[in-house]
């Protein structure tokens, strides 16, 4: 059997972004691959911006061109992957122009969108055969196995006569290093490693860049997060014989000088990355590195950050997402304290490792005196940087939940990209104005990246 993966065109306010290597679809294509399928790998989205209506730049090519490449390959099936809500219309358009023209090609959605959504796709696009929740590894070679006629994969959504199927997602893969290294043999992977050259990842990527997943999932259950709906709600490891063998391959043989670390939860175990640092310095790596996804400032100490600034840690990305406690712990659900932040970006300081810090402004609940008590707490903080976003309610996140119970925000609201621009509900205390300075003042506290990428063009890896 033959499979097409293809990564969906989206959106996007920027006309430039930073592009990072798929690691689901690789991971997908390496999965297929040594179960015994031929699979082709294609992304429409590496083409310059072409800008639309709203101040949005669409990234992709258009669907004639990707039925042309459809053509050229004649896939038995084809998987796309749908991250945004915002991507779900071109997804959409592209799988009814598929089918209308190919009727005997299945075509399977997976992503973020389907993990957090269900049924959603199926219900509003019939030419989709299939979706898969969560991770897919496992359950779509079981369902390629089977040649679509095993129904009970789990996270599997199909049709049975007039009515939309959803089954559960229970389990999660446990031991990952049972899982290939991401396929990394793909076309234009240079597109990747290159990135885009004035648009770097918090302060990292001038120079051939690829990424790494060290674990999934986070076990924290912060308000605002969706993150348990795609990889679990229990944080998984690879071990750190494991990682290091990936990154001998990443440095070696595809001559990656960047490594950005996607981990959701990093530093969830600090022992083991201890463990990680000590046998990159022991393999004399050169290579550098940051976590343009977060880690948890939780036990963080001085042996940790010179360890981590030995191995090549270029930068870290810390969610701080308030200065204030009671936001923090008990509406967001955070289970961080003020002195954990304060020991953490004090130990990075000491070793010289720049800090962004990551803030939420605008969540329900949020007073005056709460905000100004928050906006002095990171004023007192030496970070580097800092990246300051509204609140934003995802579907299936209590916030999200919470703000539907109390007619916040309509049960089918749908948030767009150009959303991110303004707040998306309004507090009691704020109004959009409010908002606007409040994410401003914030923003000017620190020099917004321009000091990271100083560090960064100065830096020899």
């Amino acid at each position: 059997m033959k499979i097409l993966l293809i990564n969906a065109p989206y959106t996007f306010p920027d006309a430039e972004i930073h592009r990072t290597e798929m690691l689901g679809i690789e991971y997908l294509s390496s999965s297929l691959k040594q179960a015994g399928f031929k699979v082709f790998i294609y992304d429409p989205t590496l083409t310059r911006s072409e800008k639309i209506i709203n101040g949005l730049y669409y990234y992709g090519e258009d669907n004639n061109t990707i039925l042309d490449v459809i053509n050229s390959i004649q896939p038995d099936c084809i998987g796309i992957s749908c991250h945004y809500s915002f991507s779900s219309e071109n997804v959409y358009s592209l799988a009814k122009d598929i089918k209308e023209k190919y009727k005997n090609i299945k075509i399977i959605l997976g992503g973020l969108f389907v993990s957090i959504h269900g049924k959603k796709a199926l219900l509003e696009c019939d030419a989709i055969d299939f979706g898969i929740k969560g991770e897919s590894e496992k359950t779509l070679v079981q369902l390629l196995y089977s040649n679509f006629t095993d129904m009970t994969v789990e996270g599997l959504i199909y049709r049975e006569n007039s009515f939309i199927i959803e089954n559960d997602k229970k389990h999660y893969i446990e031991i990952l290093d049972s899982l290939p290294f991401p396929d990394r043999d793909i076309p234009n992977r240079n597109n990747y490693m290159l990135g885009t050259v004035n648009k770097l990842l918090y302060g990292l990527g001038f120079k051939p860049a690829l990424s790494l997943l060290t674990s999934r999932s986070c076990p924290n259950k912060c308000s605002f997060c969706n993150m348990n709906l795609v990889h679990g709600p229990r944080w998984r490891k690879r071990s750190s014989d494991n990682v290091i063998e990936e990154i001998d391959i990443m440095i070696n043989k595809y001559k990656a000088e960047h490594v950005f670390i996607m981990d959701d939860n990093f530093t969830f175990n600090i022992n083991r990355v201890k463990n990680i640092c000590t046998k990159i310095i022991a393999n004399n790596y050169k290579f550098r590195w940051n976590t343009p996804n977060g880690i948890s400032v939780k036990n963080i100490d001085i042996e940790t950050a010179e360890l981590m600034k030995k191995a090549g840690c270029a930068n870290v990305f810390i969610a701080i997402e308030s200065g204030n406690e009671y936001m923090r712990n008990v509406i967001m659900n955070k289970k961080v304290s003020n002195d954990e932040i304060i020991s953490a970006v004090e130990c990075f300081n000491k070793v010289n490792i720049p800090v962004t810090g990551a803030v939420i402004t605008g969540m329900q609940g949020e007073t005056k005196e709460i905000a100004d008590d928050s906006y002095n707490f990171l004023k007192s903080l030496k970070l580097t940087s800092i990246i300051v976003s509204f609140a934003t309610p995802f579907p299936g996140t209590k916030m999200r939940n919470d703000l539907e119970e109390k007619g916040i925000i309509k049960k089918d609201l749908k948030i767009k990209m150009d959303n991110y621009k303004l707040p998306v509900f309004l507090t009691d205390d704020f109004s959009v104005n409010d908002l606007l300075k409040r994410k401003n003042d914030i923003k000017n506290l620190f020099s917004n990246l321009k000091v990271l990428e100083e560090i960064e063009k100065n830096e020899n890896c």
